[in-house]
């Protein structure tokens, strides 16, 4: 492999690959083994097709054959017993389907040329769903009855997904970027007082709303505090059910920055950490609130700043622009997320994204490194 075609792939994992890999655990309804033998997924001078073909043969097919297995919670638990691995890798170009997809022992193999017959994608899923029907059963391990709790809590700590946190922060980068505009359009040149007592955020005389704490930043100290972990304030419990939130999504996705309480850092992580939690959470918004060396962030929560969330196409397309040319962000990952999160049914052919809803359909282009050249908008047309 050439250092061309090794950049090519790198670009395609880094950038392309994360969210077919979240759509295929989306649709097993667990994380899926994947073992993927990248420098072998190649073939001579068609390199400049990777982007369309690796998601076409490797990884669209599982997404819509996982998708057919867990209709229900039986294919679900049925495919996580019986599924032990799946080993995507090319060795000898082939792609006739019954020698290029097994399933044996467990493991599905998918030894598949990296570029020939790329468009047959239903031909693949119909052939990998084909194969965990009939063989899934065969490979399901029975459970023992004596279990001990130790072997128990490694099967739960296997089972678990973990995430990186900067994978959450880039799927909830676009959505809390729109949440602070229309807040900050709303508060513009208002004045706050804050009530942590009552839970109360009032801007101007008569703008006032719910907060959740999230947690604190001290310049003296240079150290975050998790409002959860606060202790010594007193904040009433219903004040930090968002703070909680962030606990369970790190607990969840074993990340430690959401489970431990207090973390000594240089810098301030407050925007970064209440960007999760305001898109993630559901909040409305969230604010800092400076108090001599301190800073508190809150989430917020309003009828009204809900109720003027992008939803026309076009304004979709205007704020991913804008952010595009203010922020570094991995374009075209986020803007996945970003359609996802407003009812889009989002599909990735070769580098581009199309996204439908209804009788709408949004178009974003990208370079090879997913880095946004268009996006455009447009209806859909139905013949008769």
């Amino acid at each position: 492999m050439g250092l061309k075609e090794k950049r090519i792939i790198q670009a395609f994992q880094n950038d392309l690959f994360p969210a077919l890999e979240t759509e295929i655990n989306t649709a097993a309804g667990y994380t899926v083994p994947l073992n993927i033998s990248w420098n072998t997924l190649m073939e001579d001078r068609f390199s400049h097709l990777y982007n369309d073909t690796f998601p076409k043969i490797y990884f669209l097919p599982l997404i819509e054959a996982f998708k057919a297995i867990c209709i229900d919670s039986m294919g679900v638990e049925l495919l996580q017993t019986g599924l032990k691995n799946v080993i995507i890798v090319n060795e000898n170009n082939e792609h006739n389907l019954e020698r290029a997809i097994t399933f044996e022992d467990g493991i599905l193999k998918i030894n598949h040329s990296p570029v020939i017959n790329a468009d047959k994608i239903k031909d693949r899923a119909a052939r990998i769903t084909s194969l965990l029907e009939d063989k899934l059963e065969d490979f399901t391990e029975a459970p023992t009855e004596t279990t001990t709790s130790e072997s128990k809590n490694k099967e739960e700590a296997k089972e678990t997904p973990k995430m990186d946190i900067q994978e959450l922060y880039n799927q909830s980068f676009l959505i809390s970027a729109e949440k602070q505009e229309i807040f900050g359009e709303m508060v513009d040149g208002l004045g706050w007082s804050c009530d942590m007592l009552e839970g109360k955020l009032t801007y101007g005389n008569d703008k006032v709303f719910d907060i959740q704490v999230i947690g604190t930043y001290s310049e003296n100290e240079k150290s975050w505090l998790w409002a959860w972990g606060n202790t010594q304030s007193g904040i009433p419990e219903k004040f930090l059910q968002t703070a909680l939130g962030m606990k369970a999504i790190g607990e969840a996705y074993q990340i430690d920055d959401l489970t431990n309480p207090k973390k000594e850092l240089d810098s301030d992580p407050g925007a970064y950490f209440s960007t999760i939690a305001s898109a993630m959470l559901k909040e409305s918004c969230y604010v800092p609130l400076t108090f001599k060396g301190l800073t508190v962030y809150v989430t917020i929560t309003s009828e009204e700043a809900d109720s003027k969330a992008r939803t026309a196409p076009a304004l979709l397309c205007s704020h991913f622009t804008k952010i595009a040319a203010s922020y570094t962000f991995p374009h075209k990952y986020s803007l996945y997320f970003y359609l996802k999160a407003k009812g889009y049914e989002v599909e990735l052919p070769g580098n581009n994204i199309i996204a439908k809803k209804d009788d709408d359909q949004i178009l974003g282009i990208f370079d090879l490194k997913g880095r946004l050249m268009k996006i455009s908008n447009s209806k859909l047309t139905v013949k008769a």
